[in-house]
């Protein structure tokens, strides 16, 4: 199935792009399948530290992933770990957000901008 490339007879509407969106529990540890063109990722909200895991086992270069994060009554640190290139923690202030996006390269998702309210 091409994403970006197409040859005669492909599909080129962009209807091959397939989408999702992962609100899963906060646990210390979250490992996140992902196996869309385009996954947004929001876990219920941080009352702890956290890490983030990837399974990369149905992910395809140039897939994106977009993690929407919120803090409860104290600021909480979340480290990406596993089949992760970031420029490091991230951590959303008191009860406010943070994103952080990725593009995955065909090896590692790598860390493409993030953005956190004051």
């Amino acid at each position: 199935m091409a994403r970006f490339s197409t040859v005669a007879n492909d599909d080129n509407t962009g209807r091959v792009l397939t989408y999702d969106f992962k609100k899963p529990t906060y646990a210390a540890t979250l490992s996140i399948n992902v196996n869309a063109y385009r996954t947004y990722v929001e876990p219920t909200v941080l009352t702890g530290n956290c890490t983030i895991n990837a399974v990369v086992t149905n992910v395809q270069e140039y897939d994106e992933l977009i993690v929407i994060l919120l803090s409860d009554t104290t600021s909480r640190t979340v480290t990406f770990g596993t089949n992760f290139k970031s420029t490091g923690t991230i951590a959303p202030a008191i009860s406010k957000s943070a994103t952080i996006s990725f593009v995955f390269d065909g090896t590692n998702w790598l860390e493409t901008g993030r953005a956190v309210m004051a």
